[in-house]
């Protein structure tokens, strides 16, 4: 029995010791973050972690390297075991690198039979040259100057009014306002604004300073009145100006102009205006023109040329004088477009000195931008909003489990209970009543003080000098009944005067036992309940699998504890994304009191909800009814609830990271920074008194960064270091870059520089192209831009214009209810069907065309409430590929007649390869399901195994239902709940139109693969550039089978003369492509536009290789067009000269370098049938 109760008790401390508090959690995860930082910055290519975790620690420190793109395994035992993290492999730009598991054969690729007749006859004409038959990049030519064309926009042009005009205007105006009972309203509200006794301050810093800092508190008013007070200014002196004010958000943009234009009489496009991307009102006459920061930089790309600079006679120049003013909004939230500003911005002033630019925030980092612009002047301004009371997670779990107690002071929810700040008269009567009663023993006046209702205000004041507070001077005197009013209200009984004198000891020197007494045991109650407090805390982490993920029952326990202890009052529940919504939803609507749909209004908040449900978040409830508003972080600040009196804030916030190191980018859950917490507070404050429960720890609280990471830092930059080039084709982009104020790492710099050299807009010494600068007109990502070139040539530009805005918003609402759900499902499937299936981008551009059919046939809502999808989104989608469609006609891309662009729209090949266009470089491998998983997992790029999210189309996926060696391209990596990654938004392809429009193709002979060659060199240090020697062997025998390596990772076998064939076809869509830019009214040269035939044709032949089409046949109507019909609209889409090509031909020969290669006649069939 001893030995049993041994055991037990060793049991029993091994559990013990697995037992971490939040505290110890929050602090080694963040150490871990911390480490690796420095581990990413290193050169080191494995880090070991400090022995002395345990489980639960490893296990999250685990899940943190994966969300961050590392390697990690654990080894040793017991006391012993560390973790160790290891940097994925990376390109080297001289090196072969084969990490590919050698158990999984490589798939075997060759040509259909139509496909091998078509490009022996297009060979037979065109024979390859030997620089097409080797891998090395086409020379691009850079130019020396960027000659954008310069699109003059009215609207950002100064009005053209003279001082008598604008005397006159100012005048109208003024008398408008008082005759105006309304606009008198208005302007009594305007003066009553914190920021309004400031006006005379900030319009003399303008004046005088050519950068101003205004740094305000959420309410203050700056964003709406600092614009009207330049304004005023600058028209009481019969001057004109033009005032561009920049918002991070369209939403923002609009809403705040139509706002301004209603404070001032008008209506919006008036005085003041606003320009959006699609969307625009006003114009030159506009005084005050609203826009976002990507329309500023494309204001700044088009009118600024950095080169020009010091020609004083260039009209572009002119053009930047026009403007007088910018203000940039909401500096703080650091988007990409603003930091990227901000940097041109400060370079630029130099040169105009004329420019006023003005910079809004709230008041975090203020020191940081006025040092960035060279110790600019800082005016602060007081914010407006009621207290807010806050609780953490520990006193949420107190408060659930004494469930008999009220925990809310309803006195203060109320308002009965003024709480505001003290003005310094307020705080000289304290200071008298206090020197009064210490003194004089004239105690009467601050009695009167603490039984007024002004008591939650003064009950842990100090004084001023001595730091005496009301509870010492009523321990001191003896007065029970004043105490005891005092501590039930919370007073502080640790406070500490100046001269270091306690509480207790002002009791003790004047020897009031009974208040000693009293003191004392208000104390051990407060222990007892912290102690308290954290038992439950660490109780309910061990309990806890995962803290990371939101616990829905918590927050549907706290939501039924608030409603108890009150009546009234809005609750909004910041939640990270779609996934908890619904769930916290379902989970309300299946228990009591929530399911009554007249006592409780359940509202979800996110882009996924259609608008018109969305509004009614912002109508008050009937009497007797209480709303419930589950959102994610896009009630921070883009939307404000003003009934909202209680917040619950999950911590938790969706992400956007960069993983420069390991170049991979993901979606996933995180922790908020301490300015995220603040902000969610605040929305409880609006209106009345409010209180907000964060779910998470104090401790964790104090591990929480100030502030989210810049995006710059967080999102690839190939999009900025082209803008960098558009700016001056002689400009160094690391150079620019670390001109911003967080600079990105090196490493994301390269990484950036390298994609746009591979695709051709950059030459290998950074400079710019032709092509490059071509991809730039476009308001699309240089990837995006490059995919639309590829569509033209292969005349798909209909569906590439719809994928190229995709990335806007997804058009498909999803319903709340479960049997809506499902109807939502069958409808989405429906769609997906029409392009073959196992496609998402396809079922965007299925859903278009169906959309457009009818929109044009007059039943547009009918075929929106079917396919539940949002007409609102679908007009922006129609409206964007508009405007793409528009500046492609407008830069010669294409002719003002763009229908035998598309003449392939419907062929599913093809379609496939154009869909690989645009999300490439973001393929996966389809692996088969593991540990007895239905559904197939999928390996990215750096061995990363992911699991394709439900939301897709390809959810069921499974290596049973595809063929060997298809691949699977995707939008994002996203986290989800536990330890899986997921891909999102998803499309089965095959690999041959990858073969063509990789990065990187490399070829080694078969014996090789096992990544040692013959000399016994490892191919990871097996230079490609050694010698021809290796080619030459390849192509000794053309009809023996060797390895391809994509990319550096992507395996598959061919034949040599196939690869010759592939190697040659590249080199030729790269140089169409140039041509089709440089001169894109022009016919392509007959031997290029063989080959694009030739490549068309591949795609349409295989492209839906081991692609099964879909067993359900939906019915729908205009179902696309047979094959055969395609590749006629095909074969009549291509100049390929004036020689006819014969389908039969005798014996040729191909030539591969100094290697001739029979080729041997083929019978011609139609394609296999797909399995």
């Amino acid at each position: 029995m001893g030995r049993k109760k041994k055991k037990s008790y060793q049991e029993e401390k091994e559990e013990e010791e697995d037992l971490i508090t939040d505290e110890r959690m929050a602090k080694t995860l963040s150490q871990a973050a911390k480490l690796l930082q420095d581990f990413r910055a290193s050169s080191d290519e494995v880090y070991t972690f400090p022995p002395g975790m345990n489980n639960h620690e490893r296990a999250r420190v685990h899940k943190l390297c994966r969300n961050k793109g590392y390697i990690s395994k654990s080894s040793g035992k017991k006391n012993n075991r560390v973790l160790s993290v290891y940097k994925r492999k990376k390109r080297n730009q001289d090196s072969t690198i084969i990490d590919q598991n050698e158990t999984d054969p490589a798939t075997f690729l060759n040509f259909s039979d139509d496909a091998t007749i078509i490009l022996r006859n297009m060979f037979t004409y065109f024979p390859p040259t030997e620089a097409e038959l080797s891998d090395k990049p086409t020379e691009i030519s850079h130019i020396k100057h960027v000659n954008l064309p310069r699109n003059r926009d009215g609207c950002f042009r100064k009005p053209s009014m003279s001082r008598n005009e604008i005397t006159k205007m100012f005048e109208r105006f003024s008398l408008k306002l008082n005759d105006s009972h309304h606009l008198q309203k208005i302007t009594e509200a305007r003066a009553k604004l914190p920021i309004s006794s400031f006006k005379d301050v900030i319009i003399s810093a303008v004046n005088s300073n050519q950068v101003v800092l205004i740094s305000g508190e959420t309410g203050c008013g700056k964003t709406t009145q600092v614009p009207q007070y330049i304004l005023d200014d600058v028209w009481a002196k019969g001057e004109s100006c033009k005032i561009i004010c920049t918002q991070p958000r369209r939403i923002s943009a609009v809403s705040v102009a139509e706002r301004i234009s209603y404070e001032r009489g008008e209506k919006v496009g008036d005085t003041v205006g606003y320009k959006i991307r699609l969307e625009s009102q006003g114009g030159k006459q506009s005084s005050i023109m609203f826009c976002t920061n990507g329309i500023l930089l494309r204001i700044l790309l088009g009118r600024v040329d950095m080169s020009k600079m010091e020609t004083t006679n260039s009209s572009v120049i002119d053009d930047i004088l026009e403007i007088s003013h910018i203000i940039v909004d909401e500096i703080h939230e650091r988007d990409r477009f603003s930091d990227f500003n901000l940097a041109i911005l400060r370079d630029l002033l130099v040169f105009y000195p004329h420019l006023r630019l003005i910079l809004m925030s709230a008041t975090m980092d203020s020191d940081r931008f006025s040092q960035y612009f060279n110790g600019c002047p800082v005016i602060f301004v007081p914010g407006f909003t009621y207290p807010v009371e806050s609780y953490y997670l520990e006193d949420v779990l107190s408060f659930l489990n004494t469930s008999k107690e009220s925990h809310l002071d309803l006195s203060f929810i109320n308002g009965s209970v003024e709480s505001t700040e003290l003005t310094d008269d307020f705080k000289s009567l304290l200071d008298q009543s206090i020197d009064l009663a210490l003194n004089n023993d004239e105690i009467d006046s601050l009695v009167d003080f603490i039984s007024s209702d002004s008591v939650t205000n003064i009950v842990n004041y100090q004084h001023s000098l001595t730091g005496v507070s009301p509870l010492m001077v009523f321990a001191g005197k003896g007065r029970i009944d004043e105490t005891q009013r005092l501590l039930s209200f919370g007073a502080n009984c640790y406070l500490n005067a100046n001269d270091g004198t306690t509480i207790l000891e002002c009791a003790q020197r004047a020897g009031h036992d009974k208040i000693l007494e009293l003191i004392n045991e208000h104390m051990k109650e407060d222990t007892l309940k912290i102690t308290t407090k954290n038992d439950l805390l660490d109780k309910y982490m061990a309990l806890n699998n995962n803290p990371e993920n939101v616990d829905c029952k918590l927050i549907v326990s706290l939501l039924r504890k608030i409603c108890t202890d009150s009546q009234e009052g809005a609750i909004l529940v910041f939640l990270p994304g779609w996934d908890d919504i619904r769930q916290t939803r379902d989970q309300l609507l299946a228990s009591s009191p929530f399911n009554d749909s007249s006592k409780f209004l359940i509202f979800c908040l996110h882009s996924k909800i259609p608008s018109y449900e969305q509004k009614k978040v912002f109508e008050k409830p009937k009497a007797g009814s209480r709303k419930i508003i589950l959102s994610t972080n896009i009630a921070e600040t883009s939307v404000t609830i003003d009934d909202v009196v209680y917040v619950i804030d999950s911590g938790r916030m969706k992400e956007k990271n960069y993983d420069p190191y390991n170049n991979v980018s993901t979606l996933y859950s995180s922790w908020v920074s301490k300015a995220n917490a603040k902000q969610r507070e605040g929305r409880a404050g609006r209106c009345q008194s409010g209180v907000c429960y964060h779910l998470f720890s104090i401790a964790l609280k104090e591990s929480l960064p100030d502030h989210q990471i810049p995006e710059i830092k967080r999102i690839p930059i190939e999009e900025l270091c082209l803008q960098v080039k558009l700016l001056d084709a002689d400009y160094d982009i690391k150079d620019f870059l670390q001109k911003t104020l967080d600079p990105p790492v090196n490493e994301a710099i390269h990484n950036a520089v390298e994609l746009l050299q591979d695709i051709g807009a950059l030459t290998r010494d950074e400079k710019l192209t032709e092509l490059g600068e071509k991809l730039g007109v476009l308001p699309v990502h240089p990837l995006t831009s490059k995919m639309l070139f590829f569509a033209i040539l292969m005349n798909c530009l209909d569906p590439a214009l719809t994928l190229a805005c995709t990335d806007y918003k997804d058009p498909f609402i999803l319903p709340l209810d479960p049997k809506e759900r499902k109807k939502a499902a069958a409808a989405k499937l429906n769609l997906t069907s029409v392009y073959g299936g196992y496609s998402d981008h396809l079922t965007i551009v299925a859903l278009f065309d169906y959309w457009k059919h009818a929109k044009d046939n007059g039943f547009e809502k009918q075929f929106c409430s079917e396919h539940f999808v949002s007409s609102s989104a679908m007009r922006m989608l129609s409206n964007m590929r508009k405007q793409i469609l528009s500046d492609l006609i407008r830069h010669g891309f294409v002719p003002s007649n763009t229908s035998r662009c598309s003449l392939n729209s419907k062929n599913r090949g093809i379609l496939r390869a154009v869909v690989l266009a645009c999300t490439y470089p973001r393929v996966g491998k389809i692996l088969s399901p593991m540990y007895n998983r239905q559904k197939a997992l999928v390996e990215t790029v750096g061995g990363i195994k992911v699991a394709v999210h439900f939301h897709s189309s390809n959810f069921k996926l499974s290596s049973n239902k595809c063929s060997s060696g298809l691949l699977i391209t995707y939008d994002e990596i996203t986290s989800g709940e536990g330890r899986m990654i997921y891909i999102r938004t998803t499309s089965v392809v095959s690999p041959y139109p990858l073969l063509l429009l990789a990065t990187e193709m490399a070829v080694v002979p078969v014996e090789e693969e096992d990544g040692i060659n013959k000399d016994g060199e490892k191919m990871s240090d097996y230079d490609e550039k050694r010698d021809d020697s290796t080619g030459q062997k390849i192509m000794s025998s053309p009809e023996k089978n060797v390895s391809i390596i994509v990319d550096r990772w992507l395996k598959f076998e061919s034949s040599a003369l196939d690869v010759a064939q592939i190697y040659c076809l590249r080199h030729r869509l790269s140089a169409a492509i140039l041509f089709k830019v440089k001169h894109p009214s022009k016919i392509l040269p007959e031997s290029l536009g063989a080959s694009i035939y030739a490549i068309a044709c591949i795609f349409s032949n295989d492209g839906m290789f081991g692609i099964s089409p879909p067993l359900e046949d939906f019915g729908l109507v205009n179902k696309v067009p047979a094959q055969d019909d395609m590749l006629d609209e095909f074969e009549a889409s291509f100049a390929v000269g004036k020689k006819k090509h014969s389908k039969h031909f005798h014996h040729k020969k191909f030539q591969a370098g100094s290697v001739t290669v029979p080729v041997k006649k083929k019978s011609l069939k139609r394609p296999r049938a797909n399995v």
